[in-house]
């Protein structure tokens, strides 16, 4: 699949299909339910114990482009594969990413339906012959013989000296050529930022729902054997190609909407149940926290320590080096940009019109991906640096956390661009004299380049954190499974009786343990406790309860105020009903992995670690 579109399909495959699709959504189902009881208990704790943050010094840019603006345009060549030739036709980029061609650019400019629509989520951009050739030799083995030389005389034989490659693993492949060598660069990167941003849109939406739905499809993995972060997470919508996908994103649009009325009900119910009740159900955590803490904490900290605690500097830097780099190359750029604006307006007569002007071009500045690309790709060694890492903790989320460091990138950039301009807007002169509109530009540029420094530097600081958690927490749960998940049954007895709708749960409890334990090894690590709030996969957890400081007395107003009590989330902050297609449809396709010849060293030293530890507690 990729390279051909699919063919019809007929009544039994699209009975097939439809029940594929019911397997999978009945198998997410169960889990969306219970991370949703979570979510909801760990937001009501944070409300009642909230944790402390540091406050950023840039202003956030909630300014938000409009998402028909056409930011790129142009005439580009494109190998037709129902005709195996190639065809001029009009390219169209968007604002929201969304790509389009059309057979003329006058088809365009009527107004005509677009020839095709190409949804970036999940491609990859290859501007050679030859990585497109590994590549898919790499993903498909297969492909070779006379499907390889039928190929290549398909694609290989470029009208120009300029071609791109966008690669997916399911959809089909868009083959491009270009007249320049400035075309390529910039096209080709234009298309890696819409790559990126369409890759991570759950990622950016900070609501507990997209947590607890990221939380049920992570666990819903668990159990099929696949930890951490894959390319299942990339796209926000339903990835099929050709009448499959008509079949199944309507099919599984159908039931994933019941499925978000199930929670949105759920969620009614649940809040007017836990903020009543939270004291019996905090004080019942509580007990279970300390039995588990009591019989399980030891073997996860000693396994944390033997098989973790050993890598974790090396990972820190070699996660900081690349994501300081790309940091200081975007200070470079904006500090660079500032300069000439303030030269620009130096050099003219007419300050105040001669700075609007410049200023304006400056808003654009983290929108330009050709301008971009230099922070963008300090970043892109990552995979380099993590090259001995990665297969040691099964790590597959290299370019997860890439993407992750450029949206970071973006958004600081963003904000000081927002702050410069907010800061002159508010110091603004009586006058509009050259020497006063200069003398504020430089006031400016040094109070927003001390913001970004500070900005970027908890930024990177925590970028980092959170990679180290994306990493080690995953192969943590995998590890020390065998030997305390099987235990967990015969803590239902520490459960609340009447707890019909399950608000207090033992597995996400245990994982919660795992998470603290990995969590502290990370802050011993990075020599400082991180205040800064958590972006990484995992759902926020009651941290308090894990102290044994942790606060119980808990106001009554607090409790039950309606005015703090939580209203559904608006249908924005929700997962679109087609993003589950794009997740459910690789839920099928996990397979068992190998458990890590760590996991074999702590199995063969188990009975003495054990026996080492009650010599210990006897000699105290």
């Amino acid at each position: 699949m990729g390279l051909n579109f699919s063919t019809q399909l007929d009544q039994r495959m699209h009975d097939y299909l439809k029940g594929r699709a019911d397997i999978l959504l009945n198998d997410i189902r169960p889990h969306c339910r219970a991370q949703n009881t979570v979510a909801i208990l760990n937001k009501v704790w944070n409300e009642v114990e909230p944790q402390p943050s540091q406050a950023p010094q840039l202003l956030p840019n909630k300014e938000c482009r409009d998402s028909e603006e056409v930011i790129a345009q142009g005439h580009m060549l494109q190998h037709v594969d129902n005709r195996r030739k190639w065809k001029q036709r009009y390219f169209v980029m968007k604002a929201s990413y969304h790509l389009e061609y059309f057979e003329t650019k006058e088809a365009e400019q009527k107004g005509l339906k677009p020839e095709g629509t190409v949804l970036l989520s999940g491609f990859v951009v290859l501007t050679s012959v030859t990585e497109y050739t590994e590549m898919l030799h790499r993903t498909w083995p297969h492909f070779n013989g006379t499907a390889d030389t039928c190929w290549k005389e398909q694609y290989t034989n470029c009208p120009t000296d300029h071609p791109l490659f966008l690669w997916h693993p399911y959809r089909p492949h868009l083959v491009l050529c270009f007249h320049t060598a400035d075309d390529l660069h910039n096209w080709s990167t234009l298309l890696a930022d819409g790559i990126r941003h369409l890759n991570t849109v759950l990622f950016r939406r900070d609501s507990f729902e997209v947590r607890a739905f990221l939380e049920a499809v992570r666990v819903c993995r668990m159990q099929k054997g696949q930890y951490g972060i894959c390319e299942l997470y990339f796209g926000s919508e339903t990835e099929m190609i050709g009448e499959m996908y008509a079949v199944v994103e309507t099919h599984v649009s159908e039931g994933f909407q019941a499925l978000l009325r199930e929670i949105e009900e759920q969620t009614l119910q649940l809040e007017k149940k836990i903020r009543p009740d939270f004291n019996q159900i905090l004080t019942s955590k509580k007990q279970l926290v300390a039995k588990l803490q009591e019989s399980l904490g030891e073997r996860i900290q000693w396994c944390c320590e033997a098989q973790v605690q050993p890598h974790m500097e090396l990972a820190r830097d070699r996660l900081a080096d690349p994501m300081n780099t790309g940091l200081e190359e975007t200070r470079r750029l904006f500090s660079e940009e500032v300069n000439r604006v303030i030269s620009v307006v130096k050099s003219t007569e007419h300050s105040s019109s001669s700075l609007a002007k410049v200023l304006s071009q400056l808003q654009a500045l983290p929108y330009q991906s050709a301008q971009l690309h230099h922070c963008y790709e300090k970043t892109e060694t990552l995979e380099q640096s993590l090259s001995e890492l990665a297969p040691r903790f099964s790590f597959t989320g290299v370019r997860f956390l890439t993407q992750r460091a450029q949206n970071i990138i973006q958004q600081l950039l963003e904000d000081a661009v927002y702050t410069f301009q907010h800061l002159l807007v508010s110091t603004q002169p009586a006058t509009g004299l050259s020497a006063e509109v200069s003398q504020r530009l430089d006031n400016t540029q040094v109070r927003v380049l001390k913001k970004f420094d500070s900005d970027s530097t908890s930024a990177g600081r925590q970028f980092v954190r959170d990679s180290l958690l994306e990493i080690f927490l995953p192969y943590m749960l995998k590890t020390v499974e065998p030997i305390c998940k099987p235990e967990l049954p015969m803590y239902e007895g520490c459960l609340c009786a009447d707890d019909d709708d399950g608000l207090i749960q033992i597995e996400s409890t245990y994982n919660e343990l795992v998470l603290h334990i990995v969590s502290d090894e990370i802050n011993k690590a990075m020599k400082e406790t991180s205040t800064q709030p958590c972006y990484s996969l995992y759902n926020e957890s009651m941290d308090g309860l894990w102290s044994n400081n942790a606060q119980l007395d808990i106001a009554e107003d607090l409790r039950t105020s309606p005015s703090n009590a939580s209203h559904p989330a608006s249908p924005e902050e929700l997962p679109e009903p087609t993003s589950a297609m794009g997740l459910l449809a690789t839920l099928e396709n996990s397979k068992l992995s190998e458990v890590e010849d760590g996991w074999q060293c702590l199995q063969g030293n188990w009975d003495g670690a054990n026996q080492l530890l009650d010599e210990g507690k006897s000699a105290e």
